[in-house]
This record gives structure tokens, sequence and C-alpha cells, in this order.
């Protein structure tokens, strides 16, 4: 990058701007001390993002913790062991002629309830493996976002800096011209307006940058990020995201994955309502022995309750209703979904006709229009009005063009995000393992 040195903020002309432009170089000359350290990619920080990032590590202790409830809730209700002395005392005398019972019994599950209650619970296991699997795939979309609006600032960073020593140059031609008594005095005060406004531009493009790359670097947790920003699109494969259909993104989308084994574990819980209208059965046995006499005899149990009272109906039809939002849920979020990709595919669409146009017909002819207009002034050809204005088209375009490569990349990474983010996660594993 070019700076400024007080030489050339003394030329005629500049007056109070000499103070903007001051201030603004010291900036300039730190950032292009340090920009030249490293090259940064999207996949590089992609990997960064996800290396031990605590809400994908909170997702999946979630998981686990599910895992864990779904084991427990095929389990059975541990044994019980009794202990009944009676006929002691009294009339009798203590306990050496008691009776004395030891007794056993164990609650056998009848109607397969815990084996639904297993099945549900592990299908909320799997939506929680899911859920996990989206955080991850959303902390990677937000990251390449943030990283494509940390380029696209240090893009036009660059572009408005070039702008003002474009300004700065035109600046000095035009007041050449008006002390050698070719041009009228008001052209000097066009020139500085232009320096002006281009020094405000390039402000305003400096502390963008600087929040574009602060919110990237914070992601993990970082205060600065160095480096120059390598264009996403050399990365991004667009034209495996071009071909991507409402279909395999329906087939593949993370938030209808798990709206599914949400659907299947409601599913499960009402097979394991239907299970529990049938009541469990204790089956015992024990030993008992007579203390007046010093028999022994042996005994069984068994306790079946009577299903007069509740039959579990209430429970049956919650689990009904539950199983209904579940697939209206799913239906709802189908619909939303091939919405969002409707849009970001016309958006991918829009952006990439712009840029070609941008890339292969308006840039070339406005850049050839902006060298052909700064010779035919400096011959004295051209009027000043013509000459900004074509300079002010030439430095728009280059802005637009950075605005079109920023709308296609930001396309790509919703219909990306939208089929499970592949793309994004092949990037993320591309220098190293996954996080």
């Amino acid at each position: 990058m070019k700076h400024y040195s007080n030489a050339r903020l003394a030329q005629p002309g500049c007056g109070a701007l000499a103070l903007i432009l001051l201030a603004i170089a010291p900036i300039d000359v730190a950032f292009a001390q340090t920009a030249a350290n490293r090259t940064i990619y999207l996949s590089d920080v992609l990997e960064r993002a996800v290396h031990d990032n605590p809400v994908v590590a909170a997702s999946l202790s979630e998981v686990d913790a599910l895992r864990s409830e779904a084991s427990l809730a095929r389990r059975w209700d541990n044994p019980t062991l009794g202990a009944e002395i009676e006929d002691f005392g009294g009339d009798r005398s203590g306990l050496s002629e008691a009776d004395t019972t030891l007794s056993i019994s164990q609650t056998v599950p009848l109607g397969g309830d815990r084996q639904w209650a297993y099945r549900a619970q592990n299908a909320r296991a799997d939506a929680a493996t899911i859920e996990a699997a989206q955080a991850r795939a959303a902390l990677l979309a937000d990251t390449a976002r943030a990283f494509v609006a940390a380029y696209s600032a240090s893009q036009t960073f660059m572009v408005r800096q070039e702008l003002l020593e474009t300004a700065q140059r035109t600046a000095n031609a035009i007041n050449a011209r008006v002390d050698a008594g070719r041009a009228s005095p008001i052209e000097r005060r066009r020139a500085e307006i232009l320096v002006a406004r281009a020094s405000i531009a390039l402000e305003e493009a400096r502390q963008a940058q600087t929040g574009a790359v602060q919110d990237l670097a914070a992601i993990w947790a970082e205060t600065a990020l160095v480096g120059d920003f390598v264009s996403p699109l050399e990365e991004l494969n667009l034209t495996e995201i071009s071909a991507m259909t409402a279909d395999g993104v329906l087939a593949t989308n993370l938030q209808l994955r798990q709206l599914r084994a949400l659907s299947t574990a409601s599913r499960y819980q009402v097979r394991r309502e239907e299970a529990e209208a049938i009541p469990d059965v204790t089956i015992g046995t024990g030993i008992r022995h007579f203390g007046g006499s010093d028999e022994v005899a042996y005994l069984a149990t068994i306790e079946l309750p009577i299903p007069v009272l509740n039959q579990n109906r209430d429970g049956i039809r919650a689990a009904l209703s539950r199983e209904n939002g579940a697939r209206l849920d799913e239906e709802a979020a189908r619909r939303t979904i091939l919405g969002s990709y409707a849009r970001a595919a016309a958006r991918l669409a829009r952006a990439q006709t712009s840029l070609v146009q941008l890339e292969e017909s308006v840039l070339p002819a406005s850049n050839a229009a902006f060298v052909a207009a700064q010779e035919a002034y400096g011959e004295g050809a051209m009027d000043i009005l013509d000459l900004l204005d074509i300079q002010r088209t030439y430095f728009d375009v280059r802005i637009d063009v950075i605005s079109a490569q920023t709308e296609l990349a930001e396309a790509a990474i919703d219909i990306d995000l939208l089929a499970g983010a592949p793309m994004l996660h092949a990037l993320a594993s591309a220098n190293g393992e996954e996080g």
C-alpha cells in the first residue's frame, strides 16, 4: 500500500486537508506493516473457529446426557427385599417365639413400555446429535460470513485508499493548471472537495475494516487478526453450490432431519403410553420361620393392579397430540426451507450474472475510460467535471465488483448451510482434523 509524505501533503490547494491525511497516515502505515505478516484463507479461519469451540462441546454434552437417559429408561426397577416379624410380645414370650418372614419381590414390566421408552429417548438423543451438527454448521456459516465481511471491508479500504491517492494526484494537476493560469480558481476548490470526500470515505472504510476484522477474530476469542484476506470465491465451490437442487437440500437439511427424529420420538412415545395402560406385575418369593414350633415354610406372591380407575387414556391422548404437532412442525419447516432455498438460489444467480457483467464488460470499459480521461485532462482536452465524473464512475464500479463478490459468496454460504454445510465442513477439515 502507498502512503503519504509530508511533502505531498504540503502541495498547494490541500490546506486544512493535510491534518485529515496526517491523522489517517499513521494508521495506514501500521496496517501495512502488519498486513503482510501472513495470508489468511477461509479454510484457515473455519478450522480455527470449530477447534475446541464451547458451542459445539456443549451440544455434544447434551447428547451424552440423553444417551445415558435412554439407557436408564429401559432398565427394570430394582428388586425389593422385605423382612417381617410378627406374633411377638404380649401374651407370648420375646422374639424367640416370633414368626419371621424374609421375602424378595420384583416388578416385571408388561406391554413393552420400557423398550418403547428407550426407543423414544434414543430418538431424542438422535435429534440432539443432529442439533449438535446444526450448531457446528451454524458456527461455520457465521464464521464464513464474517470472513466474507472482513475480506470485503479490506478490499473496500484498499480501493478507497487508491481513490484518495488518485484524488490527490488530480488535485495536484488542477492546482498546477490554476497556478499557470490555464484553469479557473474555482477548480482549485473542486480539487479540495474531491480530496476531502476521498479522505472521509477512506476513514469510514478503515473503521468498517477494523470492525469486520474484530468481529471475525472474536469468534475464537481473539482481539486482533492480522494478514491479507484471500478472496473466499477462490475456495467456495460455486459449481457444486449451483448444482444443488431443492430436493437435494431437503434430503440433507439438518433442521428437517432433527424434526424427523423428534417426530419419530413422538411416535415411540405414543406406543409407550399405550403400553403403560397394561399394568406391570410384581412377583415375589420368600421363607417364613415359625418361632413357636421352629417350623419353616415357603411362600410366593403376585400383585397385579386392576386398571379400572386409570387406563392412561389421557397420557395416550397427550402423546397423540404431540405426535401430530411434531408432524406439523416438520411440514412447516419443509416449506420454510424450500422458500429459503428459492431465495438463496435466486440471489446466487443474480450475483453471478452481475459479477460476470461487471468483470468482463463494465470494469474494463470504465478502466479504459479512466486512463484515457487522465491523459486527456493532462493534455487540456477534457473538462474537469467530465474527468471527475469518469473517475467517480471507475471507483464506483470497483466497489460494485466487491459488492457482487460479497453477494455471491454469502448466497453460496446460505445454500450450503441449507444443505447441511458439506462444503464448509470440507474446508474446515482441509488443514487438519475437524474440531
